[in-house]
């Protein structure tokens, strides 16, 4: 079983973030892929269907076959995107129309950031040229249940979620994603917080006592706090809402990486059904304007960064920039 959480950020000097955790059973966090323009690449298992990128792109991923897949990523056109898990709800078209090609849904991500430089775009391909697949990953042995948030540099967000019903493409969200249950019913839910206030609750007069709140935070007394979807979909949506705005890109980073630290695992704390321990591997956060990939991962908490220069731009084939897990201390004495 695969967790996630994911969220949209803005700075007080108008630069666009997206963030994300990956949550697996297994280390995700092995490798930063490059890819190239003008290049080859696999959109299919099944059938090998290939298509040429058109922009350069990188994020967190693995060579499948010899096929870049991407889990998160930005182009160089500042598009940004994150894969997360949709269990119980996904469900892919068997229907590939004349002059559209089918896409396995662990190849959405490196095919929309090769093909696509903002949102109006992605929303045109999956209309007139894609479609996703149901399409067995080799190495998982099985098709994975996935949904997908994009961002940009207007600050806007795209939600996609493939379900029986057809492909919904949600445009105007609030810039939050989880797992499961769908989209809307996560911003439906919100409703049963409305009480929730980083506010100091007032003391009441009670059967001639009065009553004062313990400290602080009471304005968040019984904030869910498990690591069920819906509860980080409220916990995530509740501090992005109220945290303070950061002032650059630096501060941006900063908040991300604390507000994703509210809904990452630790080994040991979520055991699936089949015994195995769900932990956050790593935590990502893109900046649309910089072009900038910063993670983190479980063994490693120290924020590291790439990204799209000129030089790495140009590059005509496909790198990769393997990830050191170990702790990286810094001794003062």
């Amino acid at each position: 079983m695969i967790g996630c959480s994911s969220f949209t950020l803005e700075s007080q000097d108008n630069k666009h973030f997206l963030s994300r955790t990956m949550d697996f059973q297994i280390e995700m966090a092995e490798q930063i892929l490059f890819i190239p323009r003008n290049k080859e690449i696999g959109i299919a298992h099944s059938n090998k269907e290939t298509i040429e990128t058109s922009y350069a792109c990188l994020g967190m991923g693995a060579m499948e076959e010899g096929h870049p897949v991407l889990f998160d990523g930005i182009n160089e056109k500042g598009l940004m995107g994150a894969t997360l898990y949709f269990p119980g709800y996904a469900d892919y078209s068997e229907n590939i129309k004349k002059n559209q090609k089918g896409i396995s849904p662990d190849m959405v991500i490196p095919t929309v950031l090769t093909q696509a430089s903002n949102l109006e775009e992605i929303i045109d391909l999956f209309d007139k040229k894609f479609v996703i697949i149901n399409d067995t990953n080799p190495t998982l042995g099985l098709t994975p249940p996935l949904h997908f948030i994009f961002s940009d540099s207007s600050g806007q967000s795209l939600i996609i979620e493939p379900r029986q019903d057809g492909l919904s493409i949600i445009k105007d969200s609030i810039g939050v994603m989880t797992n499961s249950p769908d989209y809307q019913w996560h911003e439906t839910n919100l409703r049963n917080y409305l009480s929730f206030t980083p506010n100091q609750k007032e003391s009441i007069e009670l059967l001639g006592k009065t009553l004062k709140p313990f400290s602080q935070g009471s304005g968040t007394f019984g904030f869910p706090g498990d690591f069920t979807p819906p509860s980080r979909f409220v916990r995530t949506a509740y501090l992005k809402n109220y945290a303070e705005k950061p002032s650059n890109e630096l501060a941006a980073i900063t908040l991300c990486h604390h507000i994703l630290e509210s809904v990452s695992i630790p080994k040991g704390i979520v055991i699936t059904e089949h015994g195995a321990s769900d932990f956050t591997c790593y935590s990502a956060y893109m900046c649309s304007e910089t072009l900038s990939y910063y993670f983190s991962t479980y063994g490693n908490q120290r924020i590291r960064k790439i990204s799209l220069s000129e030089s790495l731009k140009n590059e005509k084939e496909f790198k990769n920039f393997p990830i050191v897990n170990e702790e990286d201390i810094l001794e003062l004495n």
